[in-house]
């Protein structure tokens, strides 16, 4: 969920918004899978969700926050946003972000390191089989009441180009390396209820290739 604006910043991004017109419809679609064009954020800019009540929301994206691209309308772009403090399917200038070009053919090290999305967790390393890696990952959901459901993978596969495809026992989990970033996708077979790896990983900051 996004979090509520301080008031000053509502106030700098209701100035943005009487200077430029926002949005009137919906952003919204079903997903998105590691074929999606990715983004980043190339200044700090203002976002919008939750059009489709009529009144669109404020969040406000970093340089280098991630935007799944999924269509245009006019000056704007409709994605899947990433913000310091939630996530949503949303409305951002389609000047202010850049597109991030994939490397079809990456070297197997790239893969390597460990990625973060909020407190889940994959490591990839090099596997004792040439030309293959090692995934080895924890993801949870939070329900009401205390509640925690969970979920690990652990599997060996040969990347495919920028791709890499893993199997554990039902579980299956696609990724996409993208720059810093690495798209998932799975089929919601890797844990407890509402577990899910799906989503937009981020390469951890101490993190590089190889190590």
């Amino acid at each position: 969920m996004i979090h509520v604006c301080t008031p000053a910043a509502a106030l700098l991004l209701t100035g943005f918004a009487a200077a430029q017109p926002v949005p009137t419809s919906a952003c919204d679609f079903d997903g998105f899978n590691i074929d999606a064009q990715l983004a980043e954020v190339k200044a700090a800019s203002p976002a919008y969700y939750g059009c489709a009540t009529g009144k669109c929301l404020p969040m406000r994206l970093r340089p280098g926050d991630p935007v799944v691209m999924n269509r245009s309308e006019g000056d704007w772009t409709c994605g899947y946003l990433v913000a310091r403090d939630g996530a949503a399917q949303g409305w951002i200038r389609s000047n202010h972000i850049r597109p991030i070009p994939a490397d079809p053919n990456p070297p197997v090290t790239a893969f390597i390191g460990t990625w973060l999305q909020e407190s889940n967790r994959m490591r990839i390393r090099a596997s004792k089989t040439a030309g293959s890696l090692e995934l080895t990952g924890e993801a949870s959901w939070h329900g009401r009441r205390g509640s925690v459901n969970t979920g690990e993978v652990s599997a060996v596969s040969a990347p495919q180009g920028n791709k890499l495809h893993f199997q554990d026992d039902a579980c299956r989990i696609d990724l996409a390396l993208l720059g810093r970033f690495i798209l998932a996708n799975d089929n919601n077979m890797c844990g407890g209820a509402n577990v899910r790896f799906w989503g937009i990983w981020k390469r951890a900051a101490a993190t590089a290739p190889g190590k």
